[in-house]
């Protein structure tokens, strides 16, 4: 039997904010990851991948010491079918796509342009652009 990759599961949603308001992107599919640490990074169009927190989702665990210039406006919780990551009000620079991720060791299939490295399984991503908000 061939072993699939894991494929976690994003809306593929561009959503639109003012600043103030919050925003949250969700990541299905968790319970196939190997282990219960979920990543959630953030990927601007001129940048790379940056990492901004990792989420146990055995005891809803935070660990967002990883240099990330707004780890403070972000936090993350469980869903009923995975996780999600909020900002509770949006700024300008919070204009990105955001991309959960987990670890799974074995073979994995590379078709997924998303992909960091060959275990750690990148699924699609959510975009938010956020507008100014109302004079």
């Amino acid at each position: 039997l061939a072993a699939m990759a894991t494929q976690l599961i994003q809306d593929h949603l561009t959503l639109t904010r003012r600043e103030g308001q919050s925003v949250s992107f969700s990541c299905g599919g968790t319970d196939q990851c190997g282990g219960d640490y979920v990543y959630w990074y953030q990927k601007k169009e001129t940048e790379t991948f940056k990492l901004i927190l990792r989420f146990d989702t055995s005891n809803s665990n935070i660990r967002n010491d990883y240099n990330h210039p707004q780890k403070d406006d972000f936090s993350a919780s469980n869903t009923q079918n995975g996780c999600e990551l909020k900002i509770n009000q949006v700024m300008l620079s919070h204009s990105a796509s955001y991309y959960c991720s987990c670890w799974k060791s074995g073979p994995t299939v590379r078709n997924d342009p998303c992909s960091l490295n060959k275990n750690l399984q990148m699924n699609r991503c959510q975009t938010v652009f956020v507008t100014e908000r109302e004079q």
